[in-house]
């Protein structure tokens, strides 16, 4: 593996290159810290909720190696649902877990914006070209749905980021997605990419290995994490429970069913109702053919895209 290792670092180095590095989005996990290595940005951009959260520590610790200025943004509550309701309006969706992970996108951009850079090297394409999503494992032991997994993964990927950046007029690089390095994830065995290490399953076994030397253990074998879980922005959770009282939580559950959409959660059922602020139940939309239309049961939106889960309302499996 040592010399492929040599191999695929060339290539990101190489990748990096064409990148100015301005800024960097930095959660202090493996992507972006391996970015973080090759850029040296002038600024380094974490959000996180408060000073305990895993991304606030990691990005801490590769910070102060390899960036001048690390800007910690700490968004109030409110900031963070002014932001949502944003994301629900530009992307048309209440989806819980997109909602979640997108938003922390979002506010790194508008520090991005803040700070007057013009370019924001980003880690997207690693998880999707690596083998880095947890729910992967599972098929460890069955190589050929796992590679059957990784392909459908690889063929149908999707940014947020490439959205914000156009609306924020902000250049983004992501030296994943260079064609060289598309191709050389292509030439790696599924072993390569999820595999055990100390008797826990880690996906982008292959990254962490190049690059542990580099960054150190602590980073390099940092489990993974979700933006929302990493950056504490999934406390938005109790906040929401406590705020939403078990009557409302009701009424609103049966407004929505009666518009066609099954609400899951108090959480959802806000997203829904931001939702609902600027578009029409889904079960309005028209498709070019309505009698051939397959549409989600659970929002009863029509499918536009492949996969197996309703970027609508985040119901999965459909």
């Amino acid at each position: 593996m040592l010399n492929l290792c040599r191999e695929f670092q060339e290539l990101l180095h190489r990748a990096c290159k064409k990148s100015q590095g301005e800024l960097i989005l930095l959660s202090g996990g493996l992507d972006s810290s391996i970015l973080l290595y090759y850029l040296q940005s002038r600024e380094a951009v974490t959000i996180s909720m408060n000073p305990y959260s895993s991304d606030y520590l990691y990005s801490t610790i590769i910070a102060k190696r390899y960036s001048i200025n690390h800007h910690i943004v700490m968004p109030s509550m409110e900031v963070i649902i002014e932001n949502l309701e944003e994301l629900v309006r530009d992307f048309k969706t209440f989806d819980p877990i997109f909602l979640k992970n997108s938003v922390v996108q979002l506010l790194g951009f508008k520090e991005a914006k803040r700070l007057k850079v013009n370019e924001i090297a980003l880690g997207d394409g690693a998880d999707e070209l690596f083998g880095g999503y947890n729910f992967l494992s599972k098929y460890l032991n069955s190589p050929e749905i796992l590679q059957s997994k990784l392909n459908e993964i690889s063929q149908n990927m999707e940014f947020v980021s490439f959205k914000i950046s156009k609306k924020y007029n902000i250049r983004i690089r992501t030296p994943f997605l260079d064609d060289a390095i598309m191709k050389f994830s292509q030439s790696l065995a599924v072993k390569d990419k999820i595999a055990i290490h100390k008797g826990i399953i880690y996906g982008k076994f292959f990254l962490r290995c190049c690059f542990r030397e580099i960054l150190g253990d602590e980073i390099a074998w940092r489990r993974k994490e979700a933006l929302e879980s990493g950056s504490g922005i999934n406390k938005i959770l109790p906040y929401l429970e406590n705020w939403i009282t078990g009557k409302n939580f009701l009424e609103g559950s049966r407004k929505a069913k009666n518009e066609g959409v099954l609400i899951r959660t108090k959480e959802h059922m806000f997203y829904y109702q931001l939702y609902r602020k600027f578009f029409d139940p889904p079960i309005h939309q028209i498709g070019d053919h309505p009698e051939k239309s397959r549409r989600c049961p659970s929002c009863n939106t029509i499918f536009i895209w492949n996969g197996s889960f309703c970027k609508t309302c985040g119901a999965y499996p459909v």
